[in-house]
């Protein structure tokens, strides 16, 4: 990969998936958690060494959902749904639409890339 864009562009349609539930271990795919560390071990590989411009508000949008995506399926199972869960659903439905669209991320939210230092931007 030769870009940022490109290596979010690669992980996009993967994590559509998840976030659609139409991706599932039983079908010869990983977990969720184990997609999420798929994701940032590679970025992590793929970031070592390079400078890379900042980041655009669309791929803010991609980190965003991936993270949003993680807390949640790291959520306890409980038996009724935790006012936070409900609110990381409502996040996760919205920002899904996002992404799937192209669009950026809403100014109440935000998100960098890993490792990236937030004060730095």
């Amino acid at each position: 990969m030769e870009d940022a864009n490109e290596f979010i562009e690669h992980y996009r349609p993967i994590l559509l998936s998840y976030l659609d539930a139409k991706n599932s271990e039983t079908a010869g795919q990983s977990g969720p958690l184990e997609f999420i560390d798929e994701v940032l071990n590679s970025w992590s590989k793929f970031a070592e060494g390079r400078i890379l411009e900042k980041p655009s508000l669309q791929e803010r949008t991609f980190w965003f959902a991936l993270y949003q995506f993680e807390e949640l399926v790291e959520f306890p199972a409980m038996e009724n749904l935790d006012p936070y869960e409900g609110i990381l659903m409502q996040n996760l439905a919205e920002v899904r639409e996002l992404l799937r669209d192209g669009g950026i991320l809403p100014d109440r939210f935000f998100a960098t890339r890993p490792g990236e230092d937030p004060g730095a931007l």
